[in-house]
């Protein structure tokens, strides 16, 4: 009987839950034994492994999170993927699923060059990954964007006050453009272009010179700013770009008395239930990876394009930074 270990890598988001079932329920299915290994390949080292049935994955679907859990290592050294080649003879694994993000094609290449076999499905809420149009996680992470924009549009106006919002994202900038997008951001900043300082200034100040006393301003986590701005308010680098972004607002526009509040979205973005879409995805793109072990097609990635599954054979490429679409930053741009 073949045999896939199932396990996660990296952070964790909304959708795991739907892959790990579906694989689940494919394999029982087709006749192939699936293993959940708990705290990715830390959870491998210290054989925290059961084999996983249909009950096992009864009423995970809407479970935000992995019941696996995850980690954030991944074998790079010799010795630890030698580790790994064991625990594959160990356990007669045909081939290791891993559900992750950048981290978890880092570990995927690393694991072909000593011929240990893999497929990755993508699963990260920076859906920055080349491959993909899609990542598990990116659906739910933006609509928690989107709702809070949502929220903090009602205290905003009531207090006539420029609220910035950090999210996560970098370096892609899909998560601030998309969620900035859907929740009526008057701007948004990432690390996807310059900012144009000017540009954000004048929009602001046109915003009160016309009554509309507020603005949202979407920044994303870890942007590079202009040293200007950095020299403006006697900041660096090791500030919070979000908070930076307030504090040059405030000062170039105190003639019109700007008062601003900072909110970190951080780790909200990657919890709570998956929304539809990241479960049809997160199914899909599993069930499809059972499948493809059951015909001894391994070493690759999953993906979507569009609501169509792809098949990419392992590459260094793979670990590129997909940037968001200009398309949709220009979209944005219409509205602010």
């Amino acid at each position: 009987m073949k045999r896939i270990a199932v396990l996660c890598v990296g952070n964790d988001c909304p959708g795991l839950n739907a892959a790990i079932r579906a694989v689940v329920m494919k394999g029982s299915e087709i006749g192939i034994e699936i293993l959940g290994v708990k705290d990715g390949f830390e959870g491998l080292f210290t054989d925290k492994i059961d084999v996983l049935t249909k009950s096992s994955v009864s009423g995970i679907l809407h479970r935000g999170g992995t019941i696996l859990g995850t980690s954030l290592f991944a074998p790079q050294e010799p010795e630890d993927l030698q580790k790994v080649a064991k625990k594959l003879e160990q356990y007669s694994i045909t081939s290791f699923l891993i559900l992750g993000g950048r981290l978890g094609v880092k570990a995927a290449l690393k694991l072909a060059k000593e011929n240990i076999p893999s497929i990755l499905v993508p699963a990260t809420i920076d859906n920055d990954l080349p491959f993909t149009d899609f990542s598990i996680g990116f659906f739910t992470a933006i609509e928690h964007v989107r709702e809070a924009l949502d929220m903090l549009h009602a205290t905003a106006e009531s207090h006539h006050r420029v609220m910035i919002v950090e999210t996560m994202g970098k370096p892609g900038g899909w998560i601030a453009v998309t969620g900035g997008l859907a929740g009526g951001a008057d701007y948004v900043i990432t690390n996807a272009e310059s900012v144009d300082q000017e540009d954000l200034l004048n929009k602001i100040r046109s915003r009160y010179e016309s009554q509309k006393r507020f603005s949202i301003v979407v920044v994303e986590s870890g942007t590079i700013l202009p040293e200007q701005i950095y020299q403006i308010t006697g900041t660096d680098e090791r500030t919070p770009a979000a908070q930076v972004i307030g504090a040059f607002i405030e000062r170039e526009l105190k003639d019109i008395g700007i008062e601003w509040r900072y909110t970190n979205l951080g780790y909200l973005q990657r919890g709570g239930t998956p929304v539809c879409m990241d479960r049809i995805i997160a199914t899909q793109m599993s069930t499809r990876a059972v499948e493809m072990v059951k015909s001894a097609r391994v070493y690759h990635a999953l993906g979507m394009r569009g609501l169509t599954v792809t098949e990419v054979p392992y590459s260094e490429t793979m670990v590129n930074v997909k940037i968001v679409d200009e398309q949709l930053r220009g979209l944005a741009k219409l509205f602010y």
